[in-house]
Protein backbone atom coordinates (compact mmCIF):
# COMPACT_ATOMS: atom_id res chain seq x y z
CA UNK A 1 0.00 0.00 0.00
CA UNK A 2 2.93 2.38 1.01
CA UNK A 3 4.01 1.82 -2.49
CA UNK A 4 1.07 2.79 -4.49
CA UNK A 5 0.44 5.78 -2.51
CA UNK A 6 4.26 7.13 -3.06
CA UNK A 7 3.63 6.17 -6.90
CA UNK A 8 0.39 9.00 -6.54
CA UNK A 9 2.43 11.03 -5.03
CA UNK A 10 5.34 10.82 -7.24
CA UNK A 11 2.80 10.86 -10.59
CA UNK A 12 1.24 14.08 -9.03
CA UNK A 13 4.80 16.07 -9.77
CA UNK A 14 4.83 15.25 -13.51
CA UNK A 15 3.21 18.37 -14.66
CA UNK A 16 5.71 20.73 -12.42
CA UNK A 17 8.48 18.46 -14.61
CA UNK A 18 6.55 19.38 -17.47
CA UNK A 19 6.81 22.78 -16.70
CA UNK A 20 10.30 22.81 -15.80
CA UNK A 21 11.81 20.50 -18.53
CA UNK A 22 10.08 22.61 -20.89
CA UNK A 23 10.85 26.20 -19.80
CA UNK A 24 14.25 26.77 -21.42
CA UNK A 25 12.69 26.41 -24.61
CA UNK A 26 9.56 28.55 -23.74
CA UNK A 27 8.53 31.32 -26.76
CA UNK A 28 6.60 33.97 -25.82
CA UNK A 29 2.91 33.83 -27.02
CA UNK A 30 2.61 30.43 -28.41
CA UNK A 31 4.08 26.61 -27.27
CA UNK A 32 6.64 25.89 -29.83
CA UNK A 33 7.82 22.26 -31.01
CA UNK A 34 10.84 22.24 -28.54
CA UNK A 35 9.28 23.54 -25.55
CA UNK A 36 6.27 20.65 -26.00
CA UNK A 37 8.88 17.80 -27.02
CA UNK A 38 11.19 18.99 -23.90
CA UNK A 39 8.56 18.70 -21.07
CA UNK A 40 7.78 15.21 -22.56
CA UNK A 41 10.96 14.04 -22.58
CA UNK A 42 11.68 15.56 -19.01
CA UNK A 43 8.22 13.86 -17.63
CA UNK A 44 8.99 10.52 -19.76
CA UNK A 45 12.15 9.77 -18.43
CA UNK A 46 11.28 11.14 -14.59
CA UNK A 47 8.02 8.60 -14.50
CA UNK A 48 10.26 6.15 -16.16
CA UNK A 49 13.27 6.66 -13.18
CA UNK A 50 10.34 6.14 -10.80
CA UNK A 51 8.52 3.35 -11.83
CA UNK A 52 11.83 1.53 -12.38
CA UNK A 53 12.88 2.28 -8.30
CA UNK A 54 9.25 1.54 -7.63
CA UNK A 55 9.43 -2.05 -8.66
CA UNK A 56 12.69 -3.20 -8.80
CA UNK A 57 13.20 -4.73 -5.94
CA UNK A 58 10.01 -6.49 -6.28
CA UNK A 59 9.62 -10.34 -6.33
CA UNK A 60 6.25 -10.02 -7.43
CA UNK A 61 6.30 -10.15 -11.82
CA UNK A 62 4.76 -7.66 -14.50
CA UNK A 63 1.09 -8.64 -14.04
CA UNK A 64 1.58 -8.46 -9.78
CA UNK A 65 2.86 -5.10 -9.97
CA UNK A 66 0.22 -3.36 -12.08
CA UNK A 67 -1.12 -1.41 -9.15
CA UNK A 68 1.72 0.59 -8.66
CA UNK A 69 1.84 1.10 -12.55
CA UNK A 70 -1.65 2.60 -12.06
CA UNK A 71 -1.50 4.85 -9.40
CA UNK A 72 1.73 6.90 -11.10
CA UNK A 73 -0.49 6.71 -14.50
CA UNK A 74 -3.58 8.39 -12.79
CA UNK A 75 -2.35 11.97 -11.74
CA UNK A 76 -1.12 12.25 -15.43
CA UNK A 77 -4.52 11.06 -16.66
CA UNK A 78 -6.54 13.35 -13.90
CA UNK A 79 -4.53 16.22 -15.42
CA UNK A 80 -5.13 15.90 -19.23
CA UNK A 81 -8.80 15.59 -18.19
CA UNK A 82 -8.46 18.88 -15.85
CA UNK A 83 -6.42 20.62 -19.49
CA UNK A 84 -9.21 19.10 -21.94
CA UNK A 85 -11.96 20.74 -19.24
CA UNK A 86 -10.39 24.31 -18.87
CA UNK A 87 -8.57 24.70 -22.01
CA UNK A 88 -9.22 25.21 -25.38
CA UNK A 89 -8.54 22.31 -28.42
CA UNK A 90 -5.67 23.68 -29.85
CA UNK A 91 -4.23 23.49 -26.34
CA UNK A 92 -5.32 20.02 -25.58
CA UNK A 93 -3.53 18.61 -28.38
CA UNK A 94 -0.49 20.70 -28.35
CA UNK A 95 -0.30 20.17 -24.38
CA UNK A 96 -2.29 17.78 -22.74
CA UNK A 97 -2.04 14.90 -25.50
CA UNK A 98 1.90 14.79 -25.54
CA UNK A 99 2.23 14.86 -21.69
CA UNK A 100 -0.44 12.24 -21.55
CA UNK A 101 1.35 9.76 -23.97
CA UNK A 102 4.78 10.66 -22.57
CA UNK A 103 3.72 9.90 -18.80
CA UNK A 104 2.38 6.61 -20.02
CA UNK A 105 5.24 5.77 -22.00
CA UNK A 106 7.94 6.89 -19.29
CA UNK A 107 5.56 4.64 -16.81
CA UNK A 108 5.78 1.38 -18.75
CA UNK A 109 9.27 1.47 -19.52
CA UNK A 110 10.12 2.54 -16.51
CA UNK A 111 7.83 -0.54 -15.38
CA UNK A 112 9.40 -3.07 -17.89
CA UNK A 113 13.19 -2.55 -17.06
CA UNK A 114 12.16 -3.13 -13.42
CA UNK A 115 11.55 -6.21 -14.44
CA UNK A 116 13.94 -7.68 -16.53
CA UNK A 117 14.38 -10.40 -14.45
CA UNK A 118 11.54 -12.10 -14.73
CA UNK A 119 11.97 -15.62 -15.35
CA UNK A 120 11.26 -17.33 -18.71
CA UNK A 121 7.55 -17.29 -19.79
CA UNK A 122 5.87 -20.99 -20.43
CA UNK A 123 4.72 -22.56 -23.70
CA UNK A 124 1.61 -20.38 -23.58
CA UNK A 125 3.03 -17.32 -22.14
CA UNK A 126 5.58 -17.18 -25.22
CA UNK A 127 2.56 -17.92 -27.83
CA UNK A 128 0.33 -14.81 -26.32
CA UNK A 129 3.22 -12.35 -26.83
CA UNK A 130 3.68 -13.45 -30.20
CA UNK A 131 0.04 -12.80 -31.12
CA UNK A 132 0.60 -9.64 -29.70
CA UNK A 133 3.23 -8.48 -31.51
CA UNK A 134 1.91 -9.82 -34.99
CA UNK A 135 -1.03 -7.83 -34.12
CA UNK A 136 1.35 -4.84 -33.21
CA UNK A 137 3.52 -5.65 -36.59
CA UNK A 138 -0.01 -5.23 -38.48
CA UNK A 139 -1.27 -1.74 -36.31
CA UNK A 140 2.99 -0.78 -37.76
CA UNK A 141 1.40 -1.16 -41.15
CA UNK A 142 -1.78 0.57 -40.17
CA UNK A 143 0.54 3.63 -38.99
CA UNK A 144 2.25 3.76 -42.25
CA UNK A 145 -0.91 3.53 -44.72
CA UNK A 146 -2.04 6.18 -42.22
CA UNK A 147 0.91 8.75 -43.44
CA UNK A 148 0.46 8.21 -46.20
CA UNK A 149 -3.30 8.33 -47.07
CA UNK A 150 -3.81 11.28 -44.56
CA UNK A 151 -0.60 12.93 -42.96
CA UNK A 152 1.55 13.53 -46.22
CA UNK A 153 -1.22 14.44 -48.28
CA UNK A 154 -1.85 17.35 -45.98
CA UNK A 155 1.55 18.17 -45.30
CA UNK A 156 2.22 18.96 -49.03
CA UNK A 157 -1.16 21.80 -49.09
CA UNK A 158 -0.28 23.63 -45.98
CA UNK A 159 0.19 26.86 -46.73
CA UNK A 160 0.30 27.83 -42.75
CA UNK A 161 3.39 30.31 -42.22
CA UNK A 162 5.35 28.54 -40.26
CA UNK A 163 5.17 25.23 -43.16
CA UNK A 164 8.02 23.64 -44.60
CA UNK A 165 6.31 20.70 -47.37
CA UNK A 166 9.01 19.63 -49.10
CA UNK A 167 11.41 18.52 -46.29
CA UNK A 168 8.45 17.58 -44.19
CA UNK A 169 7.27 15.22 -46.68
CA UNK A 170 10.07 13.71 -47.17
CA UNK A 171 10.90 13.21 -43.51
CA UNK A 172 7.29 11.63 -43.42
CA UNK A 173 8.02 9.49 -46.16
CA UNK A 174 10.93 8.02 -44.21
CA UNK A 175 8.88 7.37 -41.70
CA UNK A 176 6.47 5.36 -43.52
CA UNK A 177 9.22 2.96 -44.82
CA UNK A 178 10.69 2.52 -41.62
CA UNK A 179 6.94 1.73 -40.02
CA UNK A 180 6.73 -0.44 -42.83
CA UNK A 181 9.94 -2.44 -42.53
CA UNK A 182 9.57 -2.40 -38.83
CA UNK A 183 6.20 -4.76 -38.91
CA UNK A 184 8.03 -6.99 -41.46
CA UNK A 185 11.16 -7.08 -39.00
CA UNK A 186 8.29 -7.89 -36.16
CA UNK A 187 6.49 -10.46 -38.57
CA UNK A 188 10.17 -12.17 -39.39
CA UNK A 189 10.99 -12.35 -35.83
CA UNK A 190 7.89 -13.54 -34.41
CA UNK A 191 8.47 -16.74 -36.77
CA UNK A 192 12.00 -17.48 -36.57
CA UNK A 193 13.08 -16.42 -32.91
CA UNK A 194 12.70 -14.27 -30.16
CA UNK A 195 12.32 -10.20 -30.27
CA UNK A 196 15.09 -8.14 -29.57
CA UNK A 197 14.47 -5.23 -27.48
CA UNK A 198 15.73 -2.70 -29.28
CA UNK A 199 12.87 -3.18 -31.37
CA UNK A 200 10.60 -2.01 -28.86
CA UNK A 201 13.09 0.74 -28.23
CA UNK A 202 13.24 1.84 -31.96
CA UNK A 203 9.38 1.78 -31.75
CA UNK A 204 9.49 4.17 -28.87
CA UNK A 205 11.58 6.59 -30.69
CA UNK A 206 9.52 6.90 -34.04
CA UNK A 207 6.39 7.59 -31.36
CA UNK A 208 8.39 10.09 -29.94
CA UNK A 209 9.69 11.66 -33.41
CA UNK A 210 5.64 11.44 -34.56
CA UNK A 211 4.79 13.07 -31.16
CA UNK A 212 6.87 16.04 -31.85
CA UNK A 213 5.01 16.48 -35.44
CA UNK A 214 1.45 16.22 -33.80
CA UNK A 215 2.47 19.21 -31.59
CA UNK A 216 3.76 21.53 -34.38
CA UNK A 217 1.00 20.71 -36.58
CA UNK A 218 -1.61 21.41 -34.31
CA UNK A 219 -0.71 25.03 -34.39
CA UNK A 220 -0.88 25.41 -38.15
CA UNK A 221 -4.64 25.79 -38.43
CA UNK A 222 -7.86 24.36 -38.55
CA UNK A 223 -6.51 22.65 -41.68
CA UNK A 224 -3.72 20.63 -40.32
CA UNK A 225 -5.93 19.40 -37.14
CA UNK A 226 -6.89 15.92 -39.04
CA UNK A 227 -3.38 15.16 -39.88
CA UNK A 228 -2.20 16.47 -36.14
CA UNK A 229 -4.99 14.08 -34.69
CA UNK A 230 -3.86 11.29 -37.03
CA UNK A 231 -0.09 11.70 -35.64
CA UNK A 232 -1.57 11.73 -32.35
CA UNK A 233 -3.38 8.42 -33.13
CA UNK A 234 -0.22 6.82 -34.81
CA UNK A 235 2.10 8.39 -31.98
CA UNK A 236 -0.11 6.18 -29.57
CA UNK A 237 0.28 2.77 -31.68
CA UNK A 238 3.78 3.28 -31.70
CA UNK A 239 4.04 3.98 -27.84
CA UNK A 240 1.59 1.28 -27.46
CA UNK A 241 3.38 -1.40 -29.67
CA UNK A 242 6.93 -0.39 -28.41
CA UNK A 243 6.29 -0.69 -25.11
CA UNK A 244 4.91 -4.19 -25.66
CA UNK A 245 7.56 -5.26 -27.35
CA UNK A 246 9.77 -4.30 -24.45
CA UNK A 247 7.77 -6.37 -22.51
CA UNK A 248 8.40 -9.45 -24.49
CA UNK A 249 11.86 -9.15 -24.67
CA UNK A 250 11.79 -9.21 -21.00
CA UNK A 251 9.30 -11.92 -20.26
CA UNK A 252 9.79 -14.82 -23.47
CA UNK A 253 12.72 -15.97 -23.26
CA UNK A 254 14.35 -19.12 -24.96
CA UNK A 255 15.28 -21.43 -22.06
CA UNK A 256 18.79 -21.97 -20.79
CA UNK A 257 20.69 -24.79 -22.38
CA UNK A 258 22.46 -27.30 -20.46
CA UNK A 259 26.46 -26.80 -20.34
CA UNK A 260 27.92 -27.68 -23.13
CA UNK A 261 24.91 -28.46 -25.16
CA UNK A 262 24.49 -26.35 -28.42
CA UNK A 263 21.51 -25.21 -30.19
CA UNK A 264 21.54 -25.06 -34.28
CA UNK A 265 19.11 -23.44 -35.92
Amino acid sequence: MGKIVLSVVLGLLSPLVFILGAEPFEVRGKNSIQEVLAGCIAVALYLAVCQFLAVRNSSSGFRDDWPILAAMMAPVLAMFLFIAAAEKGGVVLAQGVPMLLAGCIGCLAGSVAGHLRTAPAGAHTATAWRVILRAGAGLYLVVAATLVVVVIPAVARDTSPHATPGPAVKAFIVSMVLHGFLGAFILWRTRSGNLPAVTGVFGLLLGLLLLGAASGFAHHGPAMHLAAIALFACTGIDLVVGASSLVAAAMVREPELPEGELRFP
